[in-house]
């Protein structure tokens, strides 16, 4: 097809232009590949990304430079059939081959780089095949064919969202290039699976996540554009739409940023952290409005700002009812939204003027890998500051959780379990509340029942009597101990603005 970056909309055309400049600054010639100034590691699947955005842009030069990368990537994939990682790729050049005893998934090699490399070579060969020559084409689909045929089946269920939407448009579009109609058939029996499951409650299990939503809404589009299936297109736009839309409903314009709760977030506030879904709004709105970062250099997981031109080539369609949520705060609202029912998983949030609640009612549950990390958020407050900053709170703990969000007020509860507290020790036994405040914490007057914080003041209700306060710059800890034979724990706070 050979879009060109003249082709697409401003909005898409400047994501794509402003990633492809924040990349360059990291650009490794001796490695043909990126090495983002944090821990001096030339990084791969990224490096992908990047030159799909050459071969987007196509100045002088860049072909050439796309070229030499995909080369470098492609060197680097494991063809090892029968290792759990045969065909997958390393995540930096160098890193060490896994183990041949006891190899650790996410520790000593990441099984998902098949899928987020695999359907960036399918756009590269769907879109600039005619750039690339015979030889490195048919590595291309040398290697594409690894990625599909090194991914175990039972390795990625359907309710492992972002993955499995990659994967099932991974596997139609290459079972429709290389005639193997049994792939696509189970990209689409597997997408249908995605999608049934969604159906169920209008959620995803990884739900309300700022950086997998990202990934969500690119499968997605890569669903209904490139995924050679009519009926993943058709289930992929249904869902984006719908995705959308309950985005919309959590999205707070006036604090930039979406309200919690979390199931899996690396940060809490979007202009402060490479979070996906700002990407995916700045594709709707444009960059002024979009919740991200500004900074030109290195900011919290910021090579994530590498994937805006495969984003902005695939696009995104939000619709029109939805869209004025990203652009203004659309006014006071409640939300309660049904996640899973087997294990129930209840969301709950209230979103008002200059203050926002967030709350997931849910077990711990182990089928869930996410839960016993700190990428879960059972419960969250953002606020604006007097210095006009956001401030935000969240909830660190493992363990059930039973967290309801209502007006200015959230209710937090749980219970004590032995094998946990064995398991876990103080991050079970402990309820963390944890607080950032921009304007630092030396103002911040805290106790067990009462928290003045500058500009919300909080009424605390509990059976903990004990907390201890820890506070580090701008960050503040508030720990609630579980001492004795306790085997509930109980908290109600009444929130008030200044």
């Amino acid at each position: 097809m050979n879009t060109r970056l003249n082709d697409l909309s401003p909005h898409l055309r400047s994501l794509a232009n402003e990633s492809l400049r924040w990349s360059e600054q990291w650009w490794d010639q001796p490695s043909f590949l990126l090495d983002v100034g944090i821990e001096d590691k030339p990084i791969v699947r990224d490096s992908c990304w990047f030159a799909l955005g050459l071969l987007l842009r196509n100045a002088d030069g860049d072909t050439e430079q796309a070229r030499s990368i995909i080369d470098a990537v492609l060197a680097t994939q494991f063809d090892e059939p029968g290792a759990p990682w045969h065909g997958t790729f390393p995540r930096w050049l160098g890193e060490p081959r896994p183990p041949s005893q006891n190899p650790q998934m996410w520790r000593d090699y990441d099984p998902n780089w098949r899928q987020f490399i695999g359907t960036t070579l399918a756009l590269i060969l769907d879109e600039y095949s005619g750039r690339l020559g015979t030889q490195q084409i048919a590595r291309i689909d040398r290697a594409i064919r690894l990625a599909v045929e090194g991914e175990p089946a039972e390795r990625c269920p359907a309710s492992y969202t972002n993955i499995a939407l990659m994967k099932a448009a991974l596997l139609t579009w290459a079972g429709e290039r290389y005639g193997e109609t049994e792939w696509v058939e189970y990209g689409e029996s597997f997408g249908q699976a995605v999608f049934d499951l969604f159906q169920q409650t209008g959620a995803y299990d990884e739900y309300n996540s700022p950086t997998y939503y990202g990934v969500n809404l690119y499968a997605l589009a890569f669903w209904r554009r490139y995924a050679r299936s009519a009926k993943l297109a058709q289930m992929g736009a249904a869902m984006e739409a719908a995705l959308w839309r309950d985005i919309a409903r959590y999205y707070h314009a006036g604090l930039g940023n979406i309200c919690g709760p979390f199931t899996r977030s690396y940060g809490m506030d979007m202009p402060r952290y490479g979070a996906l879904l700002g990407l995916s709004i700045w594709l709707g709105v444009g960059r002024e409005d979009a919740p991200f970062p500004s900074d030109s250099g290195v900011f919290d997981h910021c090579p994530d700002f590498i994937f805006g031109a495969p984003f902005a080539l695939v696009g995104t369609q939000i619709p029109d009812d939805a869209l004025p949520h990203f652009t203004a705060f659309s006014g006071e609202r409640t939300i309660r939204q049904p996640i899973t029912t087997t294990p129930e998983r209840i969301a709950t949030a209230w979103l008002g003027d200059d203050l926002m609640i967030g709350a997931e009612s849910t077990p711990l549950d182990d089928y869930a890998f996410f839960k016993p990390s700190d990428q879960f958020h059972p419960a969250t407050i953002h606020w604006r500051t007097p210095g006009g900053g956001v401030a935000w709170l969240r909830l660190r703990h493992i363990g059930p959780v039973d967290a309801t969000a209502a007006p200015n007020s959230l209710t937090v509860a749980g219970t004590v379990e032995p094998s946990l507290a064995e398991r876990f020790g103080s991050q079970h036994t402990e309820w963390v509340y944890e607080i950032f405040l921009p304007e630092g914490v030396d103002s911040a007057l805290v106790s067990a029942g009462r928290w003045e914080l500058p500009g919300l003041t909080v009424a605390v209700t509990t059976d903990l009597a004990e907390m201890r306060t820890e506070r580090n710059g701008n960050y503040l800890r508030l720990v609630y101990p579980v001492t004795g034979d306790k085997q509930r724990v109980d908290f109600a706070f009444v929130l008030s603005k200044e």
